[in-house]
């Protein structure tokens, strides 16, 4: 994914990718064609419920852990400042151990080669 992207363009990009035209998609998505266009813009802020984005996804026909579906999930809490990816933000509302977490690697100044290391090693781990 380019780092430049917005959630907008990677989304019309994906679309694109899919076949669908703005009209067929947003009647998909149960989205008015305007929203949609707005949306791909920029000139309206990305979906933050989960399900939204899985009727997005599934549209598009995204498997769940897909890079795609992650990085279509990523753009869209990037684009709203203090929020968290809408495919994880219920499982880290939930779990008391995510601030513990946070904490440590804030704390270890890590980047995201560090997270990357430390998701590696939970998958290998865990």
């Amino acid at each position: 994914m380019d780092t430049r992207a917005t959630f907008g363009h990677y989304l019309r990009k994906l679309r694109l990718e899919a076949g669908f035209g703005l009209r067929a998609f947003a009647e998909m998505v149960g989205m008015k064609p305007s929203n949609l266009s707005r949306l791909e813009t920029g000139r309206m802020a990305p979906p933050t419920s989960a399900d939204r984005m899985a009727t997005i996804a599934q549209a598009l026909g995204l498997e769940e852990n897909s890079p795609q579906f992650k990085d279509l999930n990523d753009l869209a809490a990037k684009a709203r400042p203090g929020t968290v990816a809408p495919d994880v933000a219920d499982y880290a509302a939930h779990q008391p151990g995510v601030p513990l977490l946070l904490r440590t690697a804030k704390g270890k100044q890590l980047d995201e080669e560090g997270f990357r290391r430390l998701a590696e090693y939970i998958e290998e781990h865990f």
